[in-house]
């Protein structure tokens, strides 16, 4: 899966040249499309290491066919307009995602308890979560009270801070275990906070109470602060050729999560401090890019996970 993750980022690069139907380097879906191709994989190895107790297991080998197969499916479905074509393609990443999570729920079942159980529990039931969001998006489809773009913000957000975010939780965490007792103690509340945060907000959003969302948002905001301070404690004692990408990680968190502050404390009082096309510019990059690429590649670098990457 590492070397379809290199090859999906290759991919990434260069699909807004192959076809003009194709979504535009940089917008939205672009980046949205960098999960599928490039981070899915990468977390999905990282996942699958801390699900063992040591590191080096890699994900069941049809997962690892069936990913990359689906991530292309995918790309293909933001080639076609929201409709049942759209959805269809998509839905093969559906299914993988389901696959990951009764595989991943079965392989933890099988392990002794862990700290970081929680988070890899989340992880592995909002990337479903996500990818149902991202099914109804390609077929135009939704709750009524839901604007197109709204439902897939569901979809991108229960991905990356569903999935990703909980995987770079789970695997702070793991290196914190033999680290001072305070640390350990903020992770804990960062690690709560933050399998609290998402579903707290799509509850507001559907129930329509803005405060509700402000609680969830304020949950996933202070957790990212907290795993930007543990993380950064993680990364100066990673190994020299991990530390950067570790610390460039907490950074990214740090700043990225400041601004959908603001943008969410904007929306609650009616001032458009920051709109979408600023946020995907300046809290997207620095949420896929910074936070998560070099967080993941950081600490797949820490580990050994020969097996890994001799997976497809």
């Amino acid at each position: 899966m590492l070397k379809g993750a290199a090859f999906g980022g290759l991919f990434w690069l260069a699909a807004p040249t192959l076809a003009t139907t194709l979504p535009a380097f940089g917008s939205i879906e672009h980046l949205f499309l960098l999960l599928p191709l490039v981070l899915a994989p990468l977390g999905l190895v990282l996942l699958y290491g801390l699900l063992g107790s040591d590191g080096v297991r890699p994900p069941p080998a049809v997962l690892g066919y069936l990913q990359p197969i689906a991530a292309v499916s995918l790309m293909i479905s933001f080639g076609f307009p929201a409709g049942p074509i759209a959805a269809g393609l998509a839905g093969l990443w559906w299914f993988t995602t389901l696959a990951a999570l009764v595989s991943g729920l079965g392989r933890l079942r099988r392990r002794r308890a862990q700290p970081s159980a929680p988070n890899l529990v989340a992880a592995l039931v909002f990337l479903p979560v996500g990818a149902t969001w991202l099914v109804l998006s390609r077929l135009g489809a939704g709750p009524r009270s839901f604007a197109p773009l709204t439902v897939f913000l569901a979809a991108l957000h229960f991905h990356f801070s569903g999935f990703t975010l909980q995987v770079l939780i789970a695997a702070t965490g793991r290196r914190l275990e033999e680290c001072w007792s305070r640390r350990r103690l903020l992770h804990r509340c960062v690690a709560w906070g933050a399998i609290a945060g998402l579903p707290l907000i799509a509850a507001g959003n559907i129930a329509h109470s803005p405060l509700v969302k402000l609680g969830g948002a304020l949950c996933l905001v202070l957790s990212a602060l907290g795993l930007s301070v543990t993380a950064f404690s993680v990364g100066l004692r990673a190994p020299a050729r991990a530390r950067l990408l570790l610390c460039a990680s907490a950074a990214s968190i740090a700043g990225g999560m400041l601004l959908a502050g603001a943008y969410g404390v904007g929306e609650l009082v009616g001032a458009a401090w920051i709109d979408i096309p600023q946020m995907v510019l300046s809290h997207g990059w620095l949420n896929a890019v910074g936070f998560t690429l070099c967080g993941l590649v950081g600490h797949l670098l820490s580990v050994r996970t020969p097996a890994a990457a001799d997976t497809p």
